[in-house]
């Protein structure tokens, strides 16, 4: 698998372009269906009366599935009014589902406007995600001089993935002139407070030796640190420095190793791969039975199939989660076993148990033992996700971004006659 020259080695590696995440709150009962913490009805009734605190709760909520099912077009409406009112997060949220068509239809022009509103306060992460838009256009458009400053009114107040956007147009000398040196000392700085990107991308700076000596050692040094924060294109650089010995020892398993976990099973197939397609390598590749969860709430299982398997028999969606966990997880499993898990987790999260569901959801994502579809996966993953689970958020950030919006919209359509099933009888 050795690329052998040094040029191919650095026609390989990969710069690490920006990307978004999300966050959670408390687990539900592990008995019963799902049933947040928020009261809706209470919020709504607030909201419609005017209340823009009540407006951006609701925005919030329905964004991060935190609480209430996960639904962009409702977060996109109160999002709206609040937006109006003023309100910068907001707007912020508002210009941002504007500039990635969720819960609306993508539109560059009002996604610079809402932006535009958020980032004039000053506030930071406003002042970067306009940044985004600007360098990247929903509508394919691109300015990458009124970028930089967006990005450079933002770095100079500490954001660091910002400054390390700075960098990035630096040293491909777009928006602004050429400069290695100034890209380098933008990565430093982040990369100093542990931005993984700027870790990096001032690693493929020493492999090039563009603004600074040539460092192979330093380079993989860099590498490792942002490889460590589980960053996609630093496993898969790392990984091509084990294979060529570049800065470290020829190492292929270490490399083998290093391009599955970043998705890149071979490393010839990218060479021309462009920088800003970098943001995930890994996002469009199975990763196996590892990805699935088990619930932090139980108890080890036990290994007596047998007693489980009557258990499950009966109706308990604990020991039917249990079961499945044992099935899918045993290192010897077969397709058959496989088949028989995903049976199991389906028929515990159609009894409303959130790990089940994002088992479920993640074998659909990665098309094992069932069909693989996105809109599937992502409905149960937003289910799971409503229960408040960690482990939810994590797998819903994890393999969301490969659903496209649509997908994402009627998942999130498909979600909610589940929780009328589960809702209690009045």
């Amino acid at each position: 698998m050795r690329l052998g020259p040094a040029l191919a080695l650095i026609a390989t590696l990969v710069l690490a372009a920006p990307s978004p995440g999300q966050a959670q709150t408390a687990p539900d009962p592990i008995s019963g269906p799902i049933s947040g913490p928020i009261d809706e009805a209470a919020l709504i009734a607030a909201a419609t009366a005017g209340d823009t605190e009540a407006q951006w709760a609701l925005a919030q909520a329905y964004h991060s599935g935190n609480g209430l099912l996960q639904d962009y077009v409702r977060a996109a409406q109160w999002a709206a009014r609040a937006a109006a009112a003023g309100d910068a997060r907001a707007q912020n949220l508002l210009g941002r589902y504007y500039h990635q068509g969720r819960g609306v239809e993508q539109d560059q022009i009002k996604a610079l406007q809402w932006l535009a509103e958020a980032a004039n306060t000053g506030t930071p992460a406003y002042l970067f995600d306009i940044g985004k838009a600007l360098e990247t256009g929903a509508d394919g458009s691109s300015d990458p001089e009124k970028a930089a400053m967006a990005y450079a009114a933002a770095a100079a107040k500490g954001h660091m993935d910002a400054t390390t956007s700075l960098g990035l147009l630096y040293q491909d000398g777009r928006g602004v002139e050429q400069d290695y040196q100034r890209a380098r000392d933008l990565y430093q700085t982040a990369a100093k407070a542990g931005d993984a990107r700027a870790q990096n991308n001032l690693g493929l700076l020493y492999v090039r030796g563009h603004g600074v000596a040539q460092d192979y050692t330093l380079a993989a040094e860099l590498f490792a640190a942002a490889a460590a924060q589980g960053l996609g294109p630093a496993l898969r650089n790392l990984g091509v420095m084990y294979d060529n010995g570049y800065g470290v020892p020829v190492d292929e398993a270490r490399a083998a190793e290093l391009y599955r976990q970043a998705g890149w099973a071979d490393p010839n197939q990218a060479t021309a791969e462009s920088h800003n397609a970098g943001t995930d390598i890994g996002a469009n590749t199975r990763t196996g039975t590892g990805a699935l969860v088990y619930d932090p709430r139980l108890q080890p299982p036990t290994q007596d199939l047998a007693a489980l398997s009557h258990q499950a028999n009966a109706g308990d969606p604990v020991a039917r989660f249990q079961l499945a966990w044992l099935l899918a997880t045993d290192p010897d499993a077969d397709h058959s076993a496989l088949k028989q898990a995903a049976a199991l987790f389906r028929s515990a999260a159609e009894a409303g148990h959130p790990p089940s569901m994002i088992n479920l959801g993640v074998l659909y994502f990665q098309g094992l033992a069932l069909p693989q579809d996105y809109m599937l996966g992502q409905m149960w993953l937003t289910l799971a996700a409503r229960s408040g689970l960690p482990q939810a958020q994590a797998a819903l950030a994890r393999f969301g971004p490969q659903a496209t919006p649509t997908q994402v919209q009627q998942a999130q359509a498909l979600a909610r006659p589940w929780l009328d099933k589960w809702r209690p009888s009045p």
